[in-house]
């Protein structure tokens, strides 16, 4: 293994390895040319030039917490073997921004409205546009899920799993439509065309490890690779949303949230009424039903009928934080 990464990064990226451990994000290289992490991508050619682009304009605009990625030897932003691709990037020890930790979220939440500000107006071809209606947003899960609960009950012979499903279709259903009503209310429509115009970027998955705090205490942002013309409003639920999978999330922890984001960036109503629906939307028990019912297999096991029941028995509970939204 050591000999094919030496490979890689000599005649991928022109760099020397001395010595190399694992992480859960990659390898860690110490080189000729400092501490490197190498990492896997699964991100085709296009999205990496335009990531590599939105990150030089991000600099331009005094955004400095970015991830740094090196160019390979033949100018490319990453290397591909057979196998897998590759990107290199300079290793910086970090660590998670914690969901139950208020502080980590009110600097997630400021980092968040400074990308964004940073962000607007990048303007590449490349880039492309994410839901420009509400259909978009919420057709295709929504659609999944009455299609799901139609075949359950052709077929028949429930599992444990179906007959959640079947109990709780109408409930998630009348979130959908609230959900639906808001975004229709705010004119969301309306709103992404705006956002297209002035070239607002969503980053779309501002978590885990896109997002960490350096020993420095400086915020580093990655996945820009996933990034869209798109609401800024969409970021913001992402990260409320995070933050509601916290037992001890509550209503002033969201109010904090929100507030952060607004000592940089403005919340206009309109926005307020998106963020709201797209947290009353029933995104975590529709995307469980896709994973569940889209995978081949021989029995049900237990814990993925304890992740429905739990996420069943919060629904009360994610919903009254959602309400809370701009109260």
């Amino acid at each position: 293994m050591d000999d094919i990464n030496t490979k890689i990064l000599q005649q991928g990226f022109g760099v020397r390895l001395v010595s190399s451990y694992r992480t859960r994000t990659g390898l860690v290289c110490r080189t000729d040319r400092g501490l490197l992490e190498l990492k896997k991508t699964f991100s085709d050619d296009v999205s990496l030039e335009t990531e590599y682009a939105l990150k030089e304009y991000l600099t331009s605009r005094g955004f400095d917490g970015l991830e740094r990625t090196y160019r390979t030897a033949e100018d490319m932003p990453c290397f591909r073997t057979e196998d897998a691709a590759y990107i290199l990037v300079r290793y910086v020890p970090s660590g998670r921004l914690e969901t139950d930790c208020m502080e980590d979220m009110r600097e997630a939440a400021v980092t968040l409205a400074l990308f964004h500000n940073a962000a607007e107006g990048f303007k590449d071809e490349r880039m492309r546009m994410s839901n420009r209606t509400v259909e978009d947003i919420f057709g295709r899960r929504t659609g999944e899920f009455s299609r799901i609960r139609k075949r359950i009950k052709t077929f028949g012979d429930y599992t444990a799993v179906d007959l959640m499903v079947i109990k709780y279709y109408d409930c998630y259903m009348e979130r959908v439509k609230m959900a639906s009503e808001l975004l229709e209310k705010a004119d969301y429509t309306e709103i992404a065309q705006r956002a297209a115009e002035t070239r607002q970027v969503c980053h779309n998955s501002f978590k885990n490890d896109n997002v960490r705090k350096a020993e420095s205490g400086e915020i580093i942002v990655s996945g820009l690779d996933g990034c869209t013309y798109g609401p800024c409003a969409a970021d913001v639920a992402h990260l409320i949303r995070r933050y509601i999978k916290n037992e001890n999330a509550d209503e002033r922890g969201i109010a904090d949230i929100i507030d952060s984001y607004k000592q940089v960036r403005s919340i206009s109503d309109r926005e307020t009424e998106i963020i709201r629906g797209m947290l009353i939307y029933p995104y975590k028990f529709f995307k469980l039903c896709n994973e569940h019912y889209n995978k081949r297999r021989v029995c049900i096991s237990e814990a993925a009928v304890e992740r429905f029941e739990n996420c069943a028995a919060g629904r009360d509970r994610e919903l009254e934080l959602a309400l809370s939204v701009g109260v």
